[in-house]
């Protein structure tokens, strides 16, 4: 089978398609044939900083179909369509054929394609977990996403909205339009803004851009922060009375069924910027490191 390998790190370029040996499954696994796999930011910044134990596959999201399972394997079965964020330490999803524990999976949403499902698993599980399992974001409430328009902050705004949260979105003016319409009430350009002037009146901030300088100051006191990306100072925490919280998002196949179902009842739109193919895995890597993206990009694996 061919698979996106990396075995030293330093480099996109570094990135190779190699020929291995379809996996054999151990009896709590399941072997599936990859349709299509999501493209992350860890996917370039691990070929770059070497995050993970080398050599590799890279990539964690996945969708496509079962064609074995494990003979303690009895959730599933041969043909299921299903997605999942394979284990965080092994990585992986850049194959054609991947097996994995059932724990990190769950039926792909029936009315999604296996290229928009690929998109699902990380991104939709980090913004669930940064808003419900931290910022614990209940109905009334004003919360501000940071990089709205992105993989991450487009399923935090339908979250946010879904729970019937008020959402400020920062994002760039040409996406006012795109944003208002999957549930954005008002966007903050960063490109213009002085948040020295913006008055400090939201209870909840999911930053995913190392803005905390510029988004703590916004927070009532008592008001809560969470990152993905870098630790805020205690010091600029204290200031403002506020919790601050750093997470890494966990794959977790409950809440991930809960995000399907959302998704199956349309309250949950998956958008793709970007589709390449397996063997343009490189040309993936270098634009999702633009940062520039609406939405998620996707390799396309068969």
């Amino acid at each position: 089978m061919k698979a996106i390998r990396i075995h030293e790190k330093g480099a996109i370029d570094n990135v190779k398609i190699e020929d291995l040996p379809k996996p054999d499954i151990q009896s709590n696994q399941v072997l599936i044939k990859v349709k299509a796999c999501g493209i992350n930011p860890v996917d370039w910044k691990s070929t770059v900083y070497g995050y993970f134990e080398m050599p590799y596959t890279i990539g964690t999201d996945i969708s496509g179909t079962i064609e074995a399972i494990g003979t303690d394997v009895t959730d599933f079965k041969v043909g299921d369509n299903v997605i999942g964020s394979l284990e965080w330490a092994k990585q992986g999803a850049c194959a054609e054929y991947v097996a994995t524990e059932i724990k990190f999976l769950a039926l792909k949403p029936k009315n999604l394609s296996f290229e928009e499902a690929a998109a699902v698993p990380l991104a939709a599980l980090t913004a669930w977990q940064g808003l419900f399992d931290k910022l614990h974001v209940q109905t009334g409430q004003k919360v501000l996403i940071q990089a709205a328009a992105g993989g991450v902050g487009l399923f935090a705004v339908q979250f946010a909205k879904w729970k019937g949260a008020q959402v400020v979105g920062i994002a760039s003016a040409k996406n006012e339009a795109f944003l208002k319409s999957v549930g954005v009430d008002s966007i903050i350009d960063y490109k213009t803004a002085d948040f020295s002037k913006i008055t400090p009146d939201f209870d909840a901030v999911f930053d995913s851009m190392a803005s905390s300088e510029h988004t703590i100051p916004l927070l009532k006191k008592g008001g809560k922060y969470v990152t993905i990306t870098a630790k805020p100072s205690e010091d600029l925490v204290q200031k403002h009375d506020v919790t601050a919280t750093h997470f890494l998002f966990h794959s977790n196949a409950e809440q991930l069924k809960t995000i399907v179902n959302l998704i199956e009842q349309n309250h949950v739109k998956v958008f793709i910027d970007k589709q390449f193919k397996l063997t343009e895995a490189k040309d993936a890597l270098k634009y999702q490191h633009e940062g520039r993206s609406r939405g998620k990009n996707v390799l396309v694996v068969s």
